[in-house]
């Protein structure tokens, strides 16, 4: 009686006072009510509705529950709730699967069996599976549309025809929302999640995960032939066919991101070049409508890519420009003049320029001990440079096909020196502890 008034409640209390008696407690909810009662204690503390209650009684209860208690639940939903099976076993683990398999297909629970078979590896036969189960109910949704006749009931006046066409697109609206229509939209769902996870990577997209979404497919398109809509009533076949478009337009659009768009126009022209064009009509203009959305995100990301790198550059070129105001050299002021007490700084030194106008000057790593002292030692390993330089250029140009214009913040005297040439600064003494003059840059190009 507990449990059926409250069943979070209940097994909150077992929880906190019966934690040692659970099996004994267990044992007697499995007589009561063939089993309903306890399937509600059971659903408490797995689905997790204890543990939003209490975070302390639902941990404990869950940990005491073996895989047995937790097959014995899957059994109780299978005949109380198999809507709820597939739900479960693709959120949980807790069970064996070859049990599971023989119970789901006992009570004839179609999509909990695919699932189960495609986990043992089995995926082209859980998916036949799906497609005809999907079949069945589409059968059966037929059944129920041709149930509900409109047509005996109105007389053939021009009033009574208006009528009845809007009570058609009324009616043809309204189906989408029953049981049956749900139920085929369901089992579609399942399908497609089937072949969304056993695609193949985006690498290579026409193998065995492109055949299963072209399984789908054509299935969906050969809808019509088996459920003979062409002998249905006007009425009835255009609610069919509304259905059809509907998981049609479903398919497409799981099949975009996961299938070659090329491979799939090409299906669709071939193995489907006997339909009238107007079957596709809605289906391609949803895939086109799709992909032309995916280009404009593209086209915006490019965009707000280029805005990024402009500014970026802009920045760059700022930085450049700017000089920097010192004040000290590693902890020394400098005088009014901007001379420096000392210095006798290291050859090779590095001047680190800070933000908050101190400077400090470090040694290099090889202290430049292969520097020329002479003038003519210079000449000469300037020499050697500006032919390498020359070499390594014409190998550049000769292995471009077109030279283009970049942005770029190199200086006259840069752009010389890449190229090979050199420039009077290579010979001019440079000082460790002074800032040269200002060079003028010019403009991008």
């Amino acid at each position: 009686a507990l449990v059926n008034l409250d069943p979070v409640l209940s097994a909150q209390l077992v929880a906190e006072i019966y934690i040692d008696e659970l099996e004994t407690i267990l044992e007697a909810l499995k007589r009561a009510e063939e089993g309903m009662v306890q399937f509600k204690f059971f659903h408490a503390i797995i689905s997790g509705d204890l543990t939003k209650a209490d975070v302390v009684a639902g941990p404990v209860l869950l940990s005491n529950l073996t895989v047995d208690h937790h097959q014995q639940y899957l059994e109780l939903m299978a005949r109380f709730h198999p809507e709820m099976v597939y739900q479960h076993l693709i959120t949980h683990d807790n069970y064996r699967a070859e049990e599971c398999l023989q119970l789901c297909q006992a009570h004839e629970i179609a999509d909990a069996s695919a699932y189960l078979l495609e986990r043992m590896g089995n995926v082209s036969s859980a998916l036949q599976l799906m497609l005809q189960t999907l079949e069945g109910r589409m059968m059966t949704l037929k059944r129920v549309v041709r149930g509900l006749s409109t047509s005996s009931s109105y007389p053939l006046s021009s009033r009574k025809m208006m009528r009845r066409n809007h009570i058609r697109k009324t009616n043809s609206h309204a189906y989408h929302d029953i049981k049956e229509t749900q139920s085929v939209r369901q089992i579609l769902t399942v399908a497609l999640d089937l072949c969304e996870r056993n695609s193949s990577t985006s690498s290579d997209k026409s193998g065995h995960g492109s055949q299963l979404w072209f399984n789908v497919l054509d299935r969906l398109i050969n809808a019509k032939g088996f459920l003979r809509l062409s002998k249905e009533l006007p009425e009835h076949c255009e609610i069919m066919l509304n259905v059809l478009s509907d998981l049609l337009k479903m398919t497409m659009q799981r099949m975009v991101s996961n299938v070659a768009l090329p491979d799939l126009v090409r299906k669709i022209t071939s193995d489907h070049s006997g339909n009238h064009l107007g079957e596709f009509r809605e289906m391609i203009s949803t895939m086109l409508s799709t992909y032309g959305s995916e280009l404009e995100i593209c086209g915006s990301a490019v965009d707000v890519m280029n805005d990024d790198v402009h500014k970026l550059l802009k920045m760059k070129f700022n930085l450049k420009m700017r000089g920097a105001k010192i004040g000290y050299v590693d902890g020394i002021a400098l005088s009014k003049d901007g001379q420096h007490p000392n210095q006798n700084f290291s050859r090779g030194s590095f001047f680190h320029v800070g933000t908050t106008g101190n400077a400090t000057t470090t040694s290099s790593v090889s202290d430049l001990r292969s520097e020329v002292n002479d003038a003519e030692g210079a000449k000469t390993a300037l020499a050697r440079l500006r032919a390498k330089r020359r070499t390594k250029q014409k190998q550049k140009l000769r292995h471009s096909k077109r030279n283009e214009i970049q942005i770029g913040m190199m200086t006259s005297s840069d752009k010389l020196y890449a190229n090979g040439g050199s420039s009077d600064a290579a010979y001019m003494p440079r000082y460790v502890g002074s800032l040269s003059s200002a060079e003028h840059y010019g403009r991008l190009q």
